[in-house]
């Protein structure tokens, strides 16, 4: 599943990476962020819309058809919706690779007289071999972490991967379960630790300095006849992967009946349902003071911890740094499983049992998302000069007062960033929080999913329309904030 929806991303993120960045492709500006829209949302949801897009027999796809031509439940379908879920680390990360090449590298094939495909397949490509390489680790790692797609449209056709054998030993409660769980985790550790390892030994001996550090932009290529046939493939795309399955669950969350999209079979029935259910206005309240308290506690640990690596020369701070964001290369599940064993009952440190409560989930977000902050606030405290730091000691500031008047004001946007990247995903967060959550402490993630699988899959749905709508105001809030900064 990883191989192959990496390599779909792959021939789809190449030249949708390539297009929005070095060619005067139209409405490229738009391209380049409905296309990394999907980051922000959770990577279920997609598999939650396809269900609805491509079910046998009731698939609004299948039912405008008149023919089941289409099934999701299969190989080809977790293939495919693993792709559409976490394609935008593809586009982004080669996005940058190519904005930041130096263009006479370009501009001197060009007068040698090389054709436009014959430079991006002799110049460009092969300059970006190391990048490539490492958004396909990064990517890899995204789909083996992955619980949400697996476990809603592989389970039902018999296809398990490692994420989903450890939901289904860690249910079977005992120690037999929590061991056989642990030595499964150990595979996703190692697997992690494999691509980490080899991702670094590729960019250390294949890196090329694209950068020459001239005030020069890349240049931009002519698409010429060629403009017309981009801007489609583009269009394309952006329908499969965005406004379809997006669409699909807005449609479905007004439906009575599943894929008949007709105005006889409109209702509001499903919103109905979720007013009316306990759990949905406790599932909110969780998520919402879980992500409040994540985003705040990422953003405070993370600043203790870069400005000690920034502040402290040290051969071993690289140690605390690497241990920092160790857990965000480690999937989900063994995150979850490790608290699991650490602070419950049976394999627990001492007497304290922390299963079943909200500290638990913090605790997991906390570590999941810590190397955010941490990635994001030791480079922008190294571009702070000591110096200024020194004269508000010698003015008679004590260390307290030099953060909150000299370090924070000039940080705060850098913060803001941290939150919103930190806690946006906690709102919708699953994988970990299906094996760490208890009665009275569900999350929107945990209910969309008991919905989908076991009770109402169109409320599903009309719960979902809710996490997109509020995700993308999240989107939008915080590229406007960028534009503020910047």
């Amino acid at each position: 599943m990883g191989l192959g929806s990496l390599l779909l991303a792959l021939v789809l993120g190449l030249p949708v990476s390539y297009l929005t960045t070095r060619t005067n492709v139209p409405m490229r500006r738009f391209f380049q962020t409905w296309l990394f829209f999907p980051y922000f949302i959770p990577s279920f949801l997609f598999a939650i819309a396809w269900v609805v897009l491509a079910l046998p027999q009731s698939g609004i796809l299948n039912r405008w058809a008149g023919t089941d031509w289409i099934s999701i439940y299969n190989f080809q379908g977790l293939v495919l919706v693993s792709c559409n879920a976490f394609f935008p680390i593809i586009v982004t990360t080669l996005s940058k690779g190519f904005a930041s090449m130096d263009p006479s590298l370009e501009e001197a094939a060009r007068i040698s007289g090389a054709s436009p495909l014959k430079v991006f397949l002799k110049i460009n490509l092969p300059c970006q071999l190391p990048t490539i390489f490492g958004a396909g680790a990064l990517f890899l790692l995204l789909v083996f972490s992955s619980f949400g797609i697996p476990a809603i449209i592989g389970s039902p056709s018999k296809l398990y991967v490692l994420t989903t054998q450890i939901y289904t030993y860690s249910k079977m409660g005992g120690l037999d379960g929590a061991e056989k769980g642990f030595v499964i985790s150990l595979w996703l550790i190692g697997f992690a630790i494999a691509l980490i390892g080899l991702r670094r030994w590729v960019n250390h001996t294949y890196q090329v300095k694209l950068t020459t550090g001239k005030a020069s932009r890349p240049s931009v290529i002519d698409l010429g006849f060629w403009k017309v046939p981009s801007v489609f493939f583009l269009a394309i795309l952006f329908l499969v992967f965005i406004l379809l399955p997006l669409g699909a669950i807005f449609l479905s969350s007004f439906l009575k009946v599943a894929g008949d999209v007709s105005f006889s079979n409109l209702t509001t029935a499903n919103y109905n349902y979720l007013f009316h259910m306990n759990e949905t206005l406790s599932a909110f309240g969780n998520s919402f003071a879980l992500a409040f308290l994540g985003g705040i506690s990422c953003c405070a640990v993370g600043l203790g911890i870069s400005y000690y690596v920034s502040r402290y020369a040290n051969k071993r701070n690289y140690i605390l740094e690497s241990l920092a964001t160790l857990p965000f290369s480690i999937p989900g599940t063994v995150i979850a499983l490790a608290l699991i064993v650490s602070f419950g009952r049976v394999w627990g440190i001492g007497n304290i049992s922390l299963l079943g409560t909200p500290f638990i989930l913090l605790l997991a977000y906390i570590s999941k998302d810590l190397a955010i902050s941490v990635q994001t606030l030791t480079p922008a405290l190294g571009q702070i000069d000591k110096s200024l730091e020194e004269a508000g000691k010698v003015c008679g500031a004590t260390s307290a007062e030099v953060t909150d008047k000299v370090l924070f004001p000039l940080l705060f946007p850098a913060l803001k960033g941290v939150f919103l990247l930190s806690a946006l995903p906690m709102i919708s967060e699953l994988t970990m929080s299906i094996l760490l959550f208890g009665p009275g402490t569900e999350t929107v993630g945990t209910l969309i999913f008991q919905l989908q699988d076991y009770a109402n899959p169109l409320a599903a749905c009309a719960l979902a329309t809710f996490v997109i709508l509020i995700l993308t105001l999240g989107m939008l809030f915080s590229q406007r904030l960028s534009r503020m900064a910047s």
